[in-house]
């Protein structure tokens, strides 16, 4: 199997539930402050949002925004290699979506 094979068969969005799943367990209540957060940004941005998502992570709260706002636009920000190998994957096509490797402590990244 090559790279690109392997890539192509990766199933992404069974890591992105493997992640929700795991951070739900840290974090009970999880689903209900994605929906206040929204309810926020709905309040303050309108139906068609614009939005930084600061240590991104697998793309959670993007997976979210989306849904809920089809038309909004998400560039996600995150140092995790392996975390952002799955926002990527999982959001591949998406043009709504862009995803940046930087490090938040890091002013110069």
């Amino acid at each position: 199997m090559t790279e690109s094979t392997a890539a192509t068969e990766t199933d992404w969005r069974a890591w992105q539930e493997s992640g929700d799943r795991q951070q739900e367990w840290y974090m009970p209540g999880r689903e209900e402050r994605f929906r206040v957060m929204l309810d926020m940004v709905e309040a303050f941005a309108g139906p068609e949002p614009r939005v930084l998502d600061l240590a991104c992570g697998t793309g959670s709260i993007t997976d979210r925004l989306l849904k809920r706002f089809p038309k909004a636009e998400s560039v996600g920000v995150d140092l995790d290699p392996a975390l952002l190998t799955i926002a990527e994957g999982y959001f591949a096509g998406d043009r709504r979506v862009t995803f940046v490797t930087a490090d938040l402590a890091d002013p110069a990244s």
